[in-house]
């Protein structure tokens, strides 16, 4: 089934669109149980696969394209759930109840327990209980929530019970094979979507549990290899870091609803099914930097920082920057075994999410400079955040600690001529050249910087 217009207009009425700016564009607020969100009550940044966080802007149309795409997957999670037939009135309300309370809480309520069981009075009954959430530190109902849960019940009730088969839309359960002795089999790419009917933990044992450790294997968080068909202890580890990597709300090594949704996700990124390159405000461009090869000053290279409209392949604009040191401008990967703190090599190959401009002394004051490293960084920094991949690389194996990277004017050598270039930043080499950095960043908002040097 999918959702109808009826569904997608009460999600519409009760997140409404808020935080619109002056210029039309809107901004990320905090909601009434202190999540941060954007658009029709977005809390994923779908162009970046990651939270919603303060400071983040997008436009109406991106809000509107990401509430179709974030119905269409609740409306999916829905219909694997529920096991018997629906009448689309009930489909409907479902769908709204799901977006606003996150799937994780839907598989694990009541309200589907008695919707499965065919007790569909049962479960109209049970919307009214998801109306609380914290106001000034107490925990208490919620007016919203409360009028929002009245018109979810409402719709599922609109068109009555009768005329169901209960005996529809029931789903098989995967083969169990606690009975056979417990062994490995040939891996085989698991398929999307997972067809998982339960909750699955450590000490499980099935045919799903094999699809999973698969799954986990695609995306290497397994060794390629045979499979077994029981949830072990290193099935539990491996789900776990799956869950921190993706900032799940839970990192409890069972994988429900909410895990399988992003194990799901993340095997179509990994096919190359979902683009993950990033967004501005102006639906696409991105920063991409590359070597030139031409000589800059003190021995450094010129590197161009670009600004990509993907959908057409067309640099906007773009302006010379420098990166790294003189005689330590060696150009590296991100896991380089030379990539450690320390080193005064141009930031490294991989992907980053800009973060927004930090003024030293006030907005477009450009002769004063942050306390940082001796003067070193001037009126505008601008920190480029690493990819979680390399985070629990160092973490866990020490590999790509380097961090601490930014956009930055090459502040002391524009005003002293000394200490040419910055270890690990991205700096313009002219106050023009920083003023036009930042007007691009306005204009545009991208939130990924593409380091490719050609590796």
């Amino acid at each position: 089934m999918k959702a109808s217009n009826e569904s997608l207009e009460l999600i519409k009425k009760w997140e409404g669109l808020h935080k619109e700016l002056p210029d039309g564009r809107i901004k990320a607020y905090l909601d009434p149980v202190g999540i941060w969100t954007i658009g029709y009550g977005s809390i994923e940044h779908l162009d970046l696969n990651r939270p919603i966080v303060e400071g983040d802007i997008i436009t109406r149309q991106k809000a509107e394209r990401w509430l179709h795409i974030e119905v269409g997957e609740k409306a999916e999670d829905v219909e694997r759930l529920c096991k018997l037939q629906l009448k689309q009135c009930m489909f409907d309300a479902l769908v709204s109840f799901t977006y606003n309370i996150g799937i994780g809480a839907f598989g694990e309520s009541t309200l589907l327990r008695e919707l499965n069981k065919g007790n569909y009075e049962g479960a109209a009954r049970e919307f009214d209980r998801f109306v609380h959430g914290e106001d000034n530190g107490t925990r208490r109902p919620l007016p919203g929530l409360v009028n929002r849960r009245k018109d979810e019940e409402a719709l599922f009730r609109r068109d009555g019970f009768s005329g169901l088969d209960q005996a529809i839309g029931l789903v098989t359960k995967p083969k169990d094979l606690a009975g056979q002795p417990k062994g490995a089999f040939p891996y085989k790419p698991a398929s999307v979507p997972l067809p998982f009917t339960r909750t699955l933990e450590k000490g499980l044992i099935g045919e799903d549990c094999y699809i999973l450790n698969c799954a986990l294997a695609g995306l290497k968080f397994l060794r390629l290899g045979s499979q077994p068909n029981e949830f072990t202890d290193i099935t539990d580890s491996a789900v776990k870091l799956f869950q921190t990597r993706e900032a799940l709300s839970r990192v409890d090594g069972k994988v429900g609803p909410e895990t399988m949704r992003a194990i799901e996700n993340a095997l179509r990124r990994a096919r190359g099914e979902i683009s993950v390159i990033s967004s501005g405000i102006d639906g696409g461009v991105y920063c991409r930097l590359t070597r030139t090869r031409r000589d800059a000053y003190e021995g450094l290279e010129w590197c161009k920082l670009d600004f990509v409209n993907p959908q057409r392949n067309l640099v906007v604009d773009s302006l010379d920057v420098v990166s790294g040191v003189p005689g330590a401008q060696s150009f590296l990967m991100w896991d380089d075994p030379e990539s450690q703190p320390g080193n005064l090599a141009p930031i490294p190959q991989d992907n980053y999410y800009i973060s927004d401009i930090e003024w030293a002394d006030g907005k477009d004051n450009y002769n004063a400079s942050h306390p940082i490293d001796g003067n070193g960084l001037g009126p505008v920094w601008v920190a480029l955040v690493k990819s979680q991949e390399a985070k629990e690389s160092c973490r866990l194996e020490g590999i790509g600690c380097r961090d601490e990277f930014g956009f930055h004017a090459d502040w002391n050598c524009i005003q002293s001529g000394t200490s040419p270039g910055s270890a690990g930043c991205v700096c313009p080499t002219t106050i023009d050249d920083l003023r036009k950095l930042v007007k691009l960043l306005r204009k545009y908002d991208p939130r990924l910087l593409v380091v490719d040097w050609g590796l």
